[in-house]
Order: structure tokens, then sequence, then C-alpha cells
């Protein structure tokens, strides 16, 4: 970021949105707000006194023709238990908080795995959750990337194991120390049963928090960056906020 911008920080995302033509709608949005352009700042054209609401309206109201990915949004919405699933794991685990740092951290919906998944969650070079297609004969399975510390609660061990599962320990090379690989049998209602579970959010946060951390001290990105959905974390984020 340059000046004048720079200096007037520190800045924060509120909404945003991936589109084809990034003129054109920068453009429109520009054309839109022009009676509430910033005149107290000189060498800028494009400080706007607008309510984050405002802004989101408009954003909402893009030609669909002009948002990435949107078919894969429409069709993450149209599942109302994986939509559902999807909505709480970002709650549950804060990471609407690091919506700044988008790209060190990357959502990936339907990628193109084998196998098929409906979404990779990725921090840094590996991923921390996924969850599979099932397919006739092959029951979905679920991932979560956790601290070592879930040991300690007997419970989640038990159940882990009743939903066929398995736990592997620094199974990444990328991983920080400590990591847990959890990975079981279930629908989008067993998956959320689990985080209900009590030491599994302890466990989540301990560990993607450290990551993100670290991601934001080195100040780099995910290998996996140009794959992120910007589009679909800006509708998740949009559905939280008028859900909460």
């Amino acid at each position: 970021m340059t000046e004048p911008y720079k200096s007037l920080g520190p800045w924060s995302l509120a909404d945003f949105r991936q589109v084809k033509d990034w003129r054109k709608i920068e453009y429109h949005l520009h054309y839109s707000f022009r009676g509430c352009l910033s005149e107290s700042i000189d060498q800028q054209k494009e400080l706007f006194h607008v309510p984050v609401q405002d802004v989101t309206k408009l954003l909402n109201e893009i030609d669909p023709e002009q948002i990435i990915n949107k078919p894969k949004i429409d069709r993450m919405f149209q599942d109302e238990n994986f939509l559902a699933y999807i909505t709480n794991l970002f709650v549950f685990s804060g990471l609407m908080n690091w919506l700044n740092i988008q790209g060190a951290w990357t959502f990936v919906l339907f990628p193109s795995t084998s196998g098929g998944r409906y979404f990779t969650i990725n921090i840094g070079p590996h991923e921390v959750a996924f969850s599979t297609l099932g397919r006739k004969g092959i029951p979905q399975k679920n991932m979560i990337l956790v601290d070592r510390l879930i040991f300690d609660f007997g419970k989640v061990i038990n159940w882990i194991m009743k939903h066929n599962g398995t736990i592997e320990v620094d199974q990444y090379a990328t991983a920080l120390p400590r990591s847990t690989s959890i990975i079981f049998e279930g629908s989008f209602d067993d998956v959320n049963e689990f985080l209900g579970l009590d030491g599994v959010r302890r466990a989540l946060i301990a560990y993607w928090n450290e990551a993100l951390i670290g991601m934001k001290e080195r100040n780099v990105m995910s290998v996996y960056a140009k794959y992120h959905n910007w589009n679909a974390i800006a509708q998740i984020h949009y559905k939280i906020g008028n859900t909460l």
C-alpha cells in the first residue's frame, strides 16, 4: 500500500469480491459513491465515507457473470447440510478473525483432488480440514488437524474410534510440532457433533491459531493461494454476519 493511504491505517478488510473485470467493477463502485468522496485528504480519489452495509449491498448486486467460481459457490449454498457445517466450522475455529491474511490460509471448494472433496482448508503448505464426497459404497470421510492435547480428552478419542477413525501425529512434514490429524467417517451432522465434544475446540484453536500467527509474522502466502475462493468466503462471512 502506498501513500497517502498507508499512513492512514491500520486498515482492515470489511467486505470483498473477486471478479473477472476489476476495472469495470471499480469504476461502477466509484461512480455509485461519488457523492461520498472524501475531500479532506490530498492526492487521492479513492477514499469514501460509506457505511459498510451500503458497500456490501452494492457488492451483492454485481452481475453474477462477473463473480469468479460462482457455480461452485451456488453448489455449496444449495447443500444445506454442507453449508451448515462450513458456517459452523468458520465460527467455531475463529477463522473469520483472520480475513486480512487470506492467502496465507486458503479455502477451496470442490477441488479436483483424487476421489473428490467438498472442500479443503489449508494453513500455509498443508491441509487442516477437508471432507470427501461420499459415493456409493464409500462413506464420506472428514479430516481436522488439531494440537496433540486432544489426547487429554478420552471421550473424544472414543468417539473417533466409534466412527472408524484414525489419529496420526506429525503426519505432515511441513506442519508445526504436535500436529495431530484426525480422520473419521460420517455425515456433516456427525462432524458438527464432533466439534461439540469437550476439548475439540481447545485443541483445534491451539494448532490453527499458532499456525496463523506464524504465517502473519513471516508475512508469507500459502502455496495454494491462487486456488483460494475469495467469493465463497465473502458469502460465508455475509451469512455469518446476518445469522449471529
